[in-house]
């Protein structure tokens, strides 16, 4: 009988279904975002106010990584997914249906279940599925989700809000993440063998060892604060750019979907270079490098822009630029360390990836807090939190060598 890492049809339907699931669930945060002024509107709250359904959604995500990897090690990789798009799919409905900003935070705080569960879990599946000659290929092509959302949802947010309301926003998403679960449920194999073995041995003081173990490795906290100034720089820009381009520079809600769009497949060429200087053999500490050389360039254009604010051309295209060459550089950065991660940890792969996922998203919640607490206008709010982050991420990754990436 052909197992499933031998079996290349499989292999091939898999990271479609999962690039899928992940573009869709992204979505919860991508899709509403030209909606965010009108929606602050109608609830007569303030951009800071608005902005905390990013934040709240962000902050689950990074709890809910922390422990979605040992649940589905406990009752397998399917089962966990299935069950983490329903509680997202109840949830996203709900917020259509929603009354008051309260109510919408806290079912974003649930509805982050589904993203959760998809990014965790497909990274372990990806892992147990291919070998390791493919894994850095084809987490590059996974990823991939991560560009999609923010490059298309946008643009399908500002022409369901052309043409409807913010409501029918949540809705068409929802009936997205219906048609997609039911795919899962269909065609989703399990590819955890070890459940009654990890059943067995699950204790939480295990569970709490294995997050110390981790998080004593000073590799490992290098590693999360090169991707996590990459995560805050872009997500202060996701969080604050509608306010900017809709509000400040009064672009409309479908022509700032389009810049998104063009900001956001900076990573799709990002990720084609990357997968081809992988194939080439590069080290990924080279590859990595190459993502920091891009932050640099973008700390240079995004303080250029701050002194040629009254430019309106030129401090539109220099903003926009950098925010491209933010989402180019997460393509360089993002892959090889996640998979650096997971071979540095093999008997703590779970707590590695739930670990590192989760405090990126800290640092991503904490741009998206940070961005909208400054009390300048969006576009400087924007280029000051994007600048801070990402020297970050280049200070740090001084201290990383070639020979720390396994």
């Amino acid at each position: 009988m052909t197992s499933i890492s031998d079996n290349h049809a499989y292999k091939k339907i898999l990271i479609i279904l999962l690039l899928v699931l992940l573009f869709i669930t992204q979505a919860a945060t991508d899709i509403y975002i030209p909606a965010l002024p009108i929606m602050a509107h109608e609830f007569g709250v303030t951009a800071h106010e608005m902005n905390m359904t990013i934040t709240y959604y962000v902050y689950a995500q990074a709890a809910l990584f922390l422990c979605v990897g040992q649940i589905s090690d406990l009752i397998g990789r399917k089962k966990t997914i299935v069950f983490a798009l329903m509680v997202t799919l109840i949830c996203t409905f709900l917020i259509s249906e929603s009354k008051s900003l309260n109510s919408i935070l806290v079912l974003r705080v649930f509805q982050a279940f589904g993203s959760a569960g998809v990014y965790i879990v497909s990274r372990l599946i990806l892992k147990e599925v291919y070998n390791k000659d493919e894994l850095l290929h084809v987490t590059g092509l996974f990823m991939l989700g991560l560009v999609l959302s923010p490059a298309l949802a946008p643009v399908v947010g500002a022409f369901i809000l052309k043409y409807l309301d913010w409501r029918w926003v949540f809705r068409i998403l929802g009936i997205s993440i219906a048609v997609f679960w039911v795919a899962c449920i269909i065609i989703l194999k399990e590819t955890n063998h070890k459940i009654h073995e990890n059943i067995r041995d699950f204790h939480i003081t295990k569970l709490i060892h294995g997050y110390i173990h981790v998080l004593k490795d000073w590799l490992f906290i290098r590693y999360v604060l090169v991707v996590g100034g990459t995560f805050a720089s872009f997500y202060a820009f996701i969080t604050m750019s509608s306010y900017m381009y809709i509000q400040e520079y009064h672009i409309s809600e479908v022509y700032y979907s389009y810049l998104f769009t063009f900001i956001a497949f900076g990573y799709l060429i990002g990720n084609k270079i990357m997968s081809k200087l992988s194939k080439l053999k590069y080290n990924p500490h080279t590859i990595v490098g190459v993502g920091i050389s891009i932050g640099f360039v973008v700390c240079l254009l995004s303080i250029l822009a701050f002194f040629l604010t009254k430019q309106v051309v030129v401090f539109i295209a220099l903003v926009t630029l950098s925010g491209w060459l933010a989402r180019l550089a997460t393509a360089f950065i993002n892959p090889p360390i996640q998979v650096g991660v997971l071979h540095a940890f093999p008997d703590y792969s779970s707590y590695a990836v739930g670990l590192l996922s989760s405090l990126q998203y800290v640092f991503a919640a904490l741009g998206s807090w940070s961005v909208g607490a400054l009390d300048m206008k969006p576009s400087e709010n924007i280029i000051i939190t994007m600048v801070i982050y990402t020297i970050l991420s280049m200070a740090v990754f001084k201290l990383i060598s070639k020979k720390d990436f396994v």
